[in-house]
């Protein structure tokens, strides 16, 4: 019988083939056929992209403010840009950046409202273990900054409508230990097969990215030992940029000026094509009963399974067992999904090539697709560049008009020109402060006179200021969601309402990229457990959470089923304003005190304000203590005086005198209380 130690664990167990680096050389010959068409499956996923990389470039280069560059076709024939053919006229290509400052506005939002991540456990039972999980969230969280990285992260979301990141873990030389990471990737880079229409990349069965490295840093990461470090180089000296133009170019030209699939930009880096596929095995599952477990097979290793099943009758037979409750039963084929994961050279060589080492089984990527119709995918400012250059039309056509128009044309007849005097001469007192020039006008004859002409009263002025509206109207972005000055007698909690329902208009998108973040921290806390696999304390600064909460137990975590929240921030004004006005009438009716109003977070400087309050406490505190033992000692001592046959004035006189010297020795004793004492004994 074969030994359970050898047995193929169950689906969701790890069981994983992995596959050092391998020069293509190396390979059998179908193995080596089998990568080249990988490779070029990958070109071909990568090239149907195209046109969204070409969307993504006109989109950056419009909100950088590059928006005359679109190409037209002069009289001529010839292909220029927009703003070659202004130049050529002898005018100056203006522009308003409008798509800027809109954009800017929505990151300023997203910044303000920036949320927490809180992780709850699905089961009652574990909801301790959800602050211990929140914890660890955080404290990835600002260990890799993320505010910052999905602030650049949503800017490319809303100039593409694609963002990408991958959550993994690696060393850290500083920390001694695993950390995770977020890596956030460019778009131009990555393929996803095609016909993608779930939103949530529920049917991505193919995604890569294609990743530039130096010699040293591929050998660090891919070698595990001298000889792949050898391998490594000596597969790179062959993907020099000649030699794949010469390999591959014959086959298919380049679609971007500046990327290529298999060359990289520049020249001393090694181009590695990183690819997770979603790819099916055929396996037997077995069902042993008396073990009470489900085992996998592989096909090829059916005689192996009949010969348990042979082996195990005749144990129940020699050992006098129940046949149905310690049998196995027959083998259920069976085909099992995985993801695998490839690093592959341009020619195929294999750097590293394993099933998905991670907790949640499958690829590190989560994406974020807006607008995504058809598997067509359209960002934010794709909707708002023609209302963009229709402003920076009317701009320029308003230049050209006020360029041609008259601006103070002198008109002045010949046969008006007087007698000795020259045009020049002429020129030179018409300009001339108080000057006089005599002219003998004969009938019929015009005065001279300066023309200035008005022709821009067109409606070019009001169709620029209705562009201006409009692109605020498509975008969403108003006056009081960039903050602007209200009207005057506006009140601020309408404005502040003007600011959250103006917000509206950008829910979908800030909810879209929410997803995406939720997404992404879920299977970061999946792979918690992998990362930090040893019990340590999770110092964290500025939330409190309970003691417990705070040392890392990472078998506990790997066994418990939750799912991530994005908690929303009290940054900003309507939710400070909120609160504080339930919090003050909290306190009114007596519901709750001053302190735990200042705990709420709410109130400016509240956490110094605690710390006064905590500090004045314990002196009362001490002062009552010493108070306590003074009237104590007192007691005593007037007891003692009179069993001694003191008069009652010398015993009080005396208790007196221990209170005060009480209170003098206590530190930052209340001098108002020596002083009472003093005054009731006068």
């Amino acid at each position: 019988m074969i030994a359970p130690a050898n047995r193929t664990k169950f689906l969701k167990q790890k069981n994983l083939k992995e596959k050092s680096v391998t020069n293509n050389r190396d390979m059998k010959p179908e193995e080596r056929s089998r990568n080249i068409e990988l490779v070029w499956k990958y070109r071909r996923l990568w090239d149907a992209m195209s046109a969204f990389r070409q969307r993504r470039k006109r989109n950056k280069e419009y909100f950088h403010g590059n928006q005359w560059g679109d190409k037209i076709t002069d009289k001529n024939g010839e292909s220029i840009t927009e703003a070659q053919n202004i130049i050529n006229q002898g005018k100056i290509p203006l522009k308003n950046n409008m798509i800027s400052s809109t954009v800017t506005s929505i990151l300023g939002v997203f910044r303000q409202s920036y949320g927490k991540p809180e992780v709850i456990a699905r089961n009652l039972d574990n909801q301790r273990l959800g602050e211990m999980l929140t914890c660890m969230a955080e404290y990835i969280y600002q260990v890799e900054r993320t505010k910052e990285l999905d602030a650049k992260d949503l800017l490319e979301f809303i100039i593409s409508g694609f963002c990408a990141q991958t959550v993994d873990y690696q060393w850290d030389d500083e920390k001694g230990r695993n950390e995770e990471v977020f890596v956030s990737h460019n778009p131009s880079r990555m393929f996803l097969n095609m016909g993608i229409e779930d939103p949530r990349g529920s049917d991505i069965s193919t995604i890569g990215v294609l990743m530039d490295m130096t010699i040293d840093e591929a050998c660090q990461r891919f070698a595990h030992n001298k000889a792949d470090a050898n391998k490594i180089r000596n597969i790179y000296k062959l993907c020099t940029k000649t030699y794949l133009e010469y390999t591959y170019r014959q086959f298919a030209e380049p679609k971007d000026k500046f990327l290529d699939f298999f060359v990289p930009y520049d020249q001393k880096m090694c181009r590695v094509i990183q690819a997770w596929e979603k790819e099916v095995e055929e396996s037997y599952l077995v069902h042993d009963k008396m073990e009470g477990k489900w085992y996998e097979f592989p096909v090829s290793e059916k005689a192996q399974i009949d010969e348990m099943i042979r082996q195990r009758e005749l144990d129940i037979e020699y050992e006098g067992l129940d046949y149905e409750s310690c049998k196995i039963d027959e083998p259920e084929y069976h085909t099992a999904t995985y993801w695998k994961v490839r690093y592959l050279s341009p020619f195929g060589d294999i750097l590293y090539e394993a099933r998905s080492p991670f907790a949640h089984n499958s690829h590190p990527f989560v994406v974020c697709m807006g607008h995504l119709i058809d598997g067509e995918i359209h960002s934010f400012v794709e909707n708002i560049i023609d209302q963009q250059r229709y402003i920076n039309r009317l701009i320029t056509m308003i230049d050209f008009i006020m360029g041609a128009s008259a601006k103070g044309v002198l008109v002045f007849p010949e046969n008006a020109i007087p007698k000795g005097m020259s045009k020049e001469e002429i020129l030179e007192e018409w300009t001339s402060y108080n000057g006089v020039i005599f002219a003998n006008l004969k009938p019929g004859v015009p005065v001279p006179q300066q023309i200035s002409t008005n022709a821009t009263n067109i409606g070019a002025s009001e169709m620029l200021y209705l562009q201006m509206q409009m692109i605020r109207d498509v975008s969403g972005v108003h006056g009081a969601l960039q903050g602007k000055e209200p009207k005057s007698n506006t009140a601020s909690s309408l404005y502040a309402q003007e600011a959250q329902n103006s917000q509206i208009n950008v829910l979908d998108l800030l909810e879209s990229f929410t997803e995406f973040r939720t997404a992404r921290d879920y299977k970061a806390m999946k792979i918690a457990p992998q990362c930090y696999d040893e019990p340590f304390f999770i110092n964290l600064s500025g939330r409190e959470y309970e003691k417990e909460a705070h040392w890392w137990n990472p078998e506990e975590a790997a066994k418990t089923d939750i799912y991530v929240n994005l908690s929303e921030n009290n940054n900003s004004a309507v939710y400070r304003m909120q609160l504080n006005q339930i919090m003050i009438k909290a306190m009114e009716m007596g519901l709750v005190d001053f302190e735990t109003v200042l705990q709420s977070g709410i109130v400016p400087n509240g956490e110094r304000m605690l710390t006064i309050i905590e500090r004045r406490k314990q002196q009362l505190q001490k002062e009552q203590a010493a108070m306590q033992a003074a009237q104590m000692q007192g007691q005593a001592q007037g007891q003692a005086m009179a069993e001694a046959g003191a008069s009652q004035a010398e015993v009080m006189q005396a208790g007196a005198d221990a209170a005060i010297a009480g209170l003098e020795g206590a530190e930052n004793a209340d001098p108002r209380a020596v002083e009472l004492i003093n005054q009731a004994l006068a």
